[in-house]
């Protein structure tokens, strides 16, 4: 999901110690870094001086290395927060790792002024990491293992639940939902729990049932205090954790438009705190349909029909030699290969296993598992760095349910399968 971080420095201790955490999180993720330095127009037009700046990220970049990560360096002049926010767009970059100090309120710490601009008017999600967060990475670097994902029962706020979900799946991380409870006072009877905690825990219970689906760790919590302090709390006890939440966008061109919950997150946490604008989050499922839309099984869907499909639907990456589903495993959905390369595999198991074929871009695989529960009858494995789009059986069910077209637009090609299927099988 994350392809490139960007990771600007100063120069300082406190910007420096991020590094660990980045390079942790980028070798879990097979993700390549950006270091960047922003110098003003004296130091760039003074060639000892830039030369010092190109030494010390040349340091950094070879620490990098040393450690397994892809890294490469740049520097600009001008204005911090319009040089950072212009890099990561330009060098596509989807990730800028940021420092915040915990001891201040955000926009007064070696980099706050800066963090904070970029905080207001990224489009691109933010990694922020405190002051408290990096020096124990420094010491001890060790990825996120629980992602907190607060939720309010909004579309808005479960825009996270895909980062965290393909985060969760990469790190091998457990995803705990925190729901506040709508209502708290609202009693019907005295033997009866309030209707605002049985709205929330039916509510954690559907997400939870599906996460746990795609093989995903999860437990879920309801609470009807102030959030933020509930939240603060939470990752405070909850070791090695990482916040992930949206923010509020009002439209593509505006400044985000900060909800109090995820400033106060932000400014207060202990612990990394993952920001996602809800903009990425649009392009997100923006891309998703697009996938789906190169997929012969989803072809003949109209716009509107994939974009509700891709609103349930899940980029998953894989490297060389990953397994991707198991022969015998219970089937939960099919996949859509983006990218990349697959190996159908039967009777692994046995001492002579046979590769059925090979499958690239734009082929699926699984499909029946969108309609039945049938153990998986091959084995996949990715060839290469593969990206597929997953689409779970009861996501896919609950949108047939709602959309019934759908599924009459796809028989067609479900049938054609279905009859080469037989026929290699006669032969």
């Amino acid at each position: 999901m994350f392809q490139r971080m960007l990771v600007p420095l100063d120069g300082s201790a406190q910007a420096d110690r991020i590094l660990p955490y980045a390079s942790g999180l980028a070798n879990r993720l097979h993700s390549p870094i950006l270091l960047l330095s922003i110098v003003d127009l004296r130091v760039a037009s003074s060639a000892r001086g830039r030369g010092d700046v190109e030494q010390q990220l040349q340091q950094a970049v070879d620490r990098l290395h040393h450690e397994g990560v892809q890294a490469t360096m740049a520097i600009t002049a001008g204005r911090p927060a319009e040089e950072i926010l212009g890099v990561a767009e330009s060098q596509g970059c989807d990730l800028i790792v940021l420092s915040t100090s915990t001891k201040q309120s955000i926009g007064r710490g070696t980099l706050g002024r800066v963090t904070d601009k970029v905080f207001h008017a990224s489009q691109i999600p933010l990694l922020l990491i405190p002051s408290l967060a990096a020096e124990l990475s420094a010491s001890l670097p060790q990825p996120p293992s629980t992602l907190i994902v607060p939720l309010d029962g909004s579309a808005l706020a479960e825009a996270a639940l895909p980062f965290a979900e393909d985060l969760a799946q990469r790190l091998t991380a457990e995803v705990m939902l925190a729901r506040a409870v709508p209502f708290p006072g609202a009693i019907v009877d005295e033997q009866s729990p309030p209707t605002g905690e049985v709205e929330a825990r039916t509510y954690l219970g559907s997400l939870t049932e599906k996460l746990r689906s795609a093989g995903i760790a999860v437990q879920s919590r309801t609470f009807d205090g102030p959030p933020v302090e509930y939240i603060l709390s939470l990752a405070s006890q909850t070791p090695h954790s990482l916040v992930v939440l949206t923010t509020h966008g009002r439209s593509a061109l505006a400044r985000w438009f900060v909800g109090s919950v995820v400033e106060g997150v932000v400014q207060a946490a202990g612990v990394p705190v993952l920001v996602i604008p809800r903009q990425h989050s649009r392009l997100y499922a923006a891309r998703v349909s697009a996938l789906l839309a190169q997929a012969p099984l989803f072809a003949a869907l109209n716009q509107e029909d994939r974009e509700h499909l891709g609103e349930t639907a899940r980029i998953r990456a894989y490297q060389p030699g990953e397994l991707i589903v198991r022969e015998g495993d219970t089937a939960t959905g099919c996949f859509i290969i983006a990218s990349g390369q697959v190996e159908v595999v039967k009777g692994e198991a046995s001492a002579h296993p046979t590769v059925l074929t090979t499958l690239g871009a734009g082929e699926f695989f699984g499909e029946m598992a969108v309609i039945d529960d049938h153990p998986r009858s091959a084995s996949i494995w990715a060839l290469e760095a593969t990206e597929c789009v997953a689409i779970g059986r009861a996501e896919f069910l609950e949108t047939l349910q709602r959309r019934p077209q759908i599924a009459v637009q796809m028989l067609p090609v479900l049938v054609r399968r279905l009859r080469r299927a037989d026929a290699r099988a006669s032969e």
